[in-house]
C-alpha cells in the first residue's frame, strides 16, 4: 500500500538527549509493545480524529544542539491541519520543547539530588501519548495488577484502535475517547470482563470528548484538578496522576505518593524524604520534574 508522506526536522529544547527517551520508553510498562525501537529511531501509531499516523523519529543532533528528523506516514492525505495535530501530538507526547534549565539551576544546590541530575541530564519527560489514554491507565490499574491491566489495555486497543499497514508492519493506534463513548457500556463490559472499570472508562470517555485539551494544558492548575476530580472513575491520586504525566503539568506533586516516598528515601534518607512537601518546594513550578526524575532512576 502507498502512504502519504510528510518528512521535516524538528528542534527540541536543549539540552536533550534522545537515547535517554528512548531508554524510557523501553521500561515504560503502560505501553509495552506499543512501539517500535530500532537502533536511534522511534516508530509509533497516533490517531487524530479518526486518522491513523505512523510516526517516526531519529535524533540527527548532539544533547547541547538537538536536532530530529521526522516522517509522518497516512493511508489518508495530510492536510496542514492534521500535519499541525499529529506533530503536535507527537511532541507533546516526548515533551520535546519543555525548559529544562530552572530545574536544573535549582537542582545545582542539592547535593542529594546531584547524582539523579548526572544519570538523567537532558531527559524531557516522555508522558503517556495522550492525557485520555493515561485516565484510562489510571482507571484499568485501580486494585488490578499492572498485567491485568495492560491486557486490558491491549483488548481496547484490539477492539477499538485504527490500523496502518507498511510493507514490514501493522501498527495499531490507542482510541480516541469519541470511539470510546459512543460505544455501548455493555459491549465494554463484555470486552473487558469488568463492570465497574468498563463504566469508569465510558464516563471518562464521554468527558474526554467534550473538554478542549487546551484548557487542560493551560487552564490554572486547580481548575483542572477540579475538572478531573469530578469525573467519575478519577479520583485525587488520578488526577495528579494525570495532571503531571498526561499532561505535563508540573506546578504540584502528589505528596501522598508512596513510590515517590520510596525514591526519594533512597537519596535523601528516611528523615528528608518525610518531608516530601518541603523537599517537592524547592523545585518550585519544576517539582513535577523532580519527581519524575526520582522515580526514573529510583
Amino acid at each position: 500500500m502507498n502512504l502519504f508522506l510528510d518528512q521535516g526536522k524538528l528542534h527540541p529544547t536543549p539540552p536533550f538527549d534522545f537515547n535517554k527517551t528512548l531508554n524510557f520508553l523501553k521500561i515504560f510498562t503502560p505501553a509495552k509493545n506499543e512501539q517500535f525501537i530500532s537502533g536511534q529511531m522511534l516508530t509509533k501509531a497516533i490517531s487524530i480524529n479518526g486518522q491513523a499516523f505512523i510516526f517516526r523519529i531519529k535524533s540527527t543532533g548532539t544533547i547541547d544542539r538537538p536536532e530530529l528528523e521526522y516522517v509522518l506516514l497516512s493511508d489518508n492525505t495530510i492536510s496542514e491541519d492534521t500535519k499541525y495535530a499529529a506533530l503536535d501530538r507527537a511532541t507533546f507526547f516526548l515533551s520535546l520543547y519543555d525548559n529544562l534549565q530552572s530545574f536544573y539551576e535549582r537542582a545545582a544546590h542539592d547535593q542529594y539530588f546531584n547524582p539523579v541530575i548526572r544519570k538523567l541530564y537532558g531527559y524531557h519527560q516522555v508522558k503517556f501519548l495522550t492525557p485520555f489514554e493515561n485516565a484510562c491507565w489510571a482507571i484499568l490499574t485501580q486494585r488490578m495488577s499492572v498485567v491485568m491491566a495492560w491486557k486490558m489495555k491491549q483488548a481496547l486497543i484490539r477492539e477499538y484502535g485504527i490500523s496502518i499497514n507498511t510493507r514490514k508492519s501493522t501498527m495499531r493506534t490507542f482510541p480516541e475517547p469519541a470511539q470510546l463513548s459512543f460505544e455501548k457500556r455493555h459491549y465494554l463490559t463484555k470486552l473487558l470482563g469488568h463492570p465497574q472499570k468498563a463504566e469508569y472508562l465510558h464516563a471518562v470517555a464521554q468527558a474526554f470528548t467534550d473538554v478542549d485539551e487546551t484548557f487542560l494544558r493551560h487552564a490554572p492548575y486547580e481548575k483542572v484538578l477540579e475538572w478531573l476530580e469530578n469525573v467519575k472513575g478519577i479520583g485525587g491520586w488520578s488526577s495528579r496522576f494525570i495532571l503531571i504525566r498526561g499532561l505535563g503539568r508540573m506546578e504540584r506533586v502528589p505528596a501522598t505518593d508512596k513510590r515517590l516516598l520510596v525514591a526519594a528515601t533512597r537519596f535523601y534518607g528516611q528523615s528528608l524524604a518525610n518531608n516530601i512537601t518541603e523537599l517537592a518546594n524547592q523545585y518550585g513550578d519544576s517539582q513535577g520534574y523532580w519527581a519524575h526524575y526520582l522515580r526514573v532512576v529510583a
